[in-house]
């Protein structure tokens, strides 16, 4: 298959929605030989910050100068942004074999008896095939959803990673915070160690697991935590107190490139984790921590532009967890500004929560669909913000084009064009940011 022919084929199985469970996946990789069991991996789930500290632990591993493969969801554009190994997406040629040979065992597991697996098992396997294939050092992997049925929850890590619990996904994870700690805490595995900033009820129902398991867990608060903070240009220094440590290592003076206190707690988690992996790999020091944690990129998370007089915020911000700590970033780092959005949210999503935390008096709201079967109406944003009472100017806007071209237009000099709502609609802010750069670089000319 070429490129196209293999997300075609993807988009196929994606028809067969969400199915938890690991026989599907394990039948795959049974047939390509286990590429899984063959380089060391590092297990990231959580209900936010899963995607940043898998971004900042894969770029401290590289400053070691080692091969380091990445497996993340969803892409923003190109599929191909769900598999990266040493320091870029794979090739759409890389991605099409993958998709071939994966195609070729999925067919064979068919018509053995098992049943079909979904897009993100096809997926999961290409990314654990083609990390073999490119004979990686570590790869880093994200849970795609939950942790114990998740498809990514065969591999045996050397550290496991629970960045948060919060409500997300309750058809599938549970309706209670301590269901959903049960299936994040299905990537501990026995004697390895965990680390987390989870809290509370969530962090109680870990603790238990781990004791179960043998696991020796790390959690916020207690074996680290943030001395202090300070904003610095787009970004933050954060003071990370580490117990367990060297007394001239106890505490990391560290240049986070993200903004607002939940960043800087998602990079307390990766100094701990990268901190646990120091102890079983000589390769990686202090040094590699700070100067690839100053490194480190992720687009979509508070990523801003300023073009033409207008200042862009793109963020993944999703969910109540999420919104919370977007809107403490927001009031951080513009405050008085107003926030002009471009929003839209899945329909399984609580939007009304997400709406209450962000919009505010006076805001202006552009909303619009995104491009997945399972988005609200805009209209229906419309009729929240109403039901709530939220005195704000509202839109329902055709595209995600339209918003973003009446958003700019309505932007002034104390304003912010805030893109939120669902990760679904950074591909095309992404596309249209861009064009407005590159027609102001042109302009300059």
């Amino acid at each position: 298959m070429n490129y196209q022919e293999s997300v075609t084929y993807l988009e196929q199985a994606a028809s067969f929605g969400i199915k938890p469970g690991l026989e599907r996946i394990q039948a795959i990789l049974e047939k390509l030989g286990h590429p899984e069991t063959a380089y060391r991996t590092i297990h990231v789930t959580g209900t936010n910050g899963k995607g940043s500290v898998v971004a900042m632990i894969t770029s401290v591993l590289e400053n070691a100068q080692l091969k380091i493969g990445r497996y993340v969801s969803p892409h923003l554009i190109d599929y191909t942004e769900r598999i990266y190994v040493g320091g870029h997406d794979v090739t759409k040629e890389t991605f099409a074999k993958a998709a071939t040979v994966v195609k070729e065992a999925a067919d064979q597991v068919i018509a053995e008896g098992v049943e079909a697996p979904t897009e993100f098992e096809l997926l999961t396997a290409m990314a654990f095939w083609i990390f073999r294939e490119e004979k990686v050092d570590y790869a880093v992997v994200e849970v795609g959803m939950g942790g114990l049925y998740d498809s990514t929850n065969v591999i045996l890590p050397v550290v496991s990673i629970i960045t948060n619990v919060a409500m997300d996904h309750m058809k599938y994870l549970g309706n209670t915070l301590e269901e959903i700690a049960h299936q994040k805490a299905g990537i501990i595995k026995t004697g390895i160690p965990v680390v987390t900033a989870a809290q509370h009820v969530a962090l109680k129902k870990l603790k238990k697991e781990a004791h179960e398991k043998g696991s020796r867990i790390y959690f916020y608060g207690r074996d680290f935590e943030i001395d202090s903070r300070s904003k610095w240009k787009n970004g933050q220094v954060v003071v990370v107190k580490r117990k367990d440590m060297p007394k001239e290592l106890e505490k990391s003076l560290l240049y986070v490139p993200f903004v607002g206190a939940h960043q800087a707690v998602n990079a307390a988690v990766a100094t701990m984790a990268i901190s646990v992996v120091m102890k079983q790999d000589d390769r990686i020091n202090e040094n590699d921590l700070r100067e690839g944690l100053a490194r480190s990129q992720w687009k979509g998370r508070f990523e801003i532009h300023d073009v033409k007089g207008v200042t862009y915020v793109m963020d993944g911000a999703h969910n109540p967890a999420g919104a919370e700590a977007l809107g403490e970033a927001l009031d951080e780092q513009y405050p008085g500004k107003r926030r002009i959005f471009v929003f839209a949210s899945l329909a399984d999503k609580d939007t009304e929560t997400v709406l209450q935390l962000l919009v505010r008096k006076g805001d202006m709201v552009f909303a619009c669909e995104a491009p997945t079967p399972r988005t609200r109406k805009a209209e229906e944003i419309g009729t929240m913000l109403e039901s709530q009472k939220i005195k704000a100017e509202f839109k329902a806007e055709h595209s995600v084009d339209e918003a973003l071209s009446d958003a700019a237009a309505a932007a002034g000099e104390n304003d912010i064009v805030m893109i939120c709502g669902s990760l679904y609609i950074l591909g095309d802010a992404i596309r249209f940011i861009e064009g407005k750069e590159a027609s102001a670089a042109e302009e300059t000319k």
